[in-house]
């Protein structure tokens, strides 16, 4: 039996399966819902379903339930997780709670620890909102009662002033790759490609790891290798970006290629591959962001730099695009709307140059 913090509240995983429990007198008793192998949207889709038929009194347990079955699950894999982990969150605080009971004082209270945290204050305040909204939608609220959207204010968030010089970039590549046995890390090589990759494009992490080795016809907008580069289409903003071959970009995505060729040899038949994705872990399954954060967070330590986030990389890449070819190609580079945009981002990670007084 395993309680994973980031699922909802009463559902543990036991063997290969997610299980409902639920108190009758001194017993518990172990209700399935599906099976591990399904994935989470059949397990939400499962608990929405029980909890309606176990009662109707109109729980936040039960809402988050459905809203994660109905809503959550048509969101990008790196959103769900985070969700399911600010939910879990919401579910554990609010498990006693009626929709209709929960006011603005209650959410104010439930966000007082985070207000340290702007950004994550915001993040949950805004979740529970969509709660909220999601319960008028459904007539557990009445209209107009949302409890957080005219009450709770945002709190303001500084802009990220972190670029990572390209020595730290290099200092963390070598910590993933390499473990505090000095030995290669499992991930090591995945994670040196991703990480330059992530340089030399400019791309987010949720985007780079759908990162095919041809056109797939059926998703023609998912990251894919072409013949004059590699193509991608931010989740962010929806605009495309050609980032067009330079012998260093053949060199990691030929690497990426012959690392995905040698687990195929070594697996072979027992190894459910998907010859299309360039990034796989070493069962031969997709690379999952959580995966990256986990393996991130070691390489930060182990290269002993002041810490900072895989997305401050792009910083590092727009900024050096910007100095070496100008605006114009950064801002194709990050795939902003305007030239505008880009000149700002640039401008907030570096530092204006100019002579001495005298």
């Amino acid at each position: 039996m395993t309680k994973d913090p980031a699922l909802p509240a009463r559902v543990f995983t036991k063997g290969a399966c997610y299980y409902l429990v639920v108190a009758d007198g001194k017993k518990r008793v172990w209700n399935k819902l599906s099976k591990l192998s399904d994935g989470l949207p059949a397990m939400y889709m499962a608990l929405a379903k029980m909890l309606s038929t176990e009662d109707r009194d109109g729980s936040m347990t039960q809402l988050i339930a459905d809203w994660q079955a109905e809503v959550m699950a048509k969101h990008s894999a790196k959103t769900q997780i985070d969700e399911r982990a600010r939910g879990a969150k919401i579910a554990a605080r609010f498990a006693d709670f009626q929709v209709s009971d929960v006011t603005p004082p209650d959410v104010v209270e439930f966000l007082k620890p985070f207000r340290g945290k702007p950004r994550t204050f915001n993040l949950y305040r805004a979740l529970i909102g969509e709660l909220m909204r999601f319960a008028i939608e459904k007539g557990l609220r009445a209209p107009g009662t949302n409890p957080v959207t005219s009450v709770v204010r945002t709190m303001s968030t500084p802009a990220r002033k972190r670029c990572p010089t390209t020595s730290e970039i290099r200092r963390v590549k070598i910590g993933c790759l390499y473990g505090d046995d000095k030995k290669l890390t499992r991930s090591g090589l995945t994670m040196a490609c991703l990480i330059e990759l992530a340089y030399l494009t400019g791309q987010d992490v949720s985007v780079m790891i759908r990162l095919r080795d041809q056109l797939d016809p059926r998703q023609p907008d998912e990251p894919h290798v072409r013949s004059d580069g590699v193509f991608f289409r931010r989740d962010k903003t929806g605009n495309a970006v050609l980032v067009e071959w330079t012998p260093r970009l053949r060199a990691v995505v030929a690497a990426l290629q012959r690392v995905r060729a040698e687990r195929r040899l070594k697996k072979q038949a027992s190894l459910k591959f998907d010859t299309a994705l360039l990034f796989t872990r070493q069962s031969g399954e997709p690379l999952t962001y959580s995966a990256v954060a986990n393996a991130w967070q070691e390489g930060i330590r182990r290269s002993k730099v002041l810490p900072f986030m895989f997305r401050d990389i792009r910083a590092r890449a727009l900024t050096d695009t910007a100095l070496r070819d100008g605006i114009r190609a950064a801002n194709a580079m990050g795939a902003h709307t305007t030239e505008a945009q880009t000149a700002d981002y640039v401008r907030s990670k570096t530092a204006r140059k100019t002579k001495a007084t005298a």
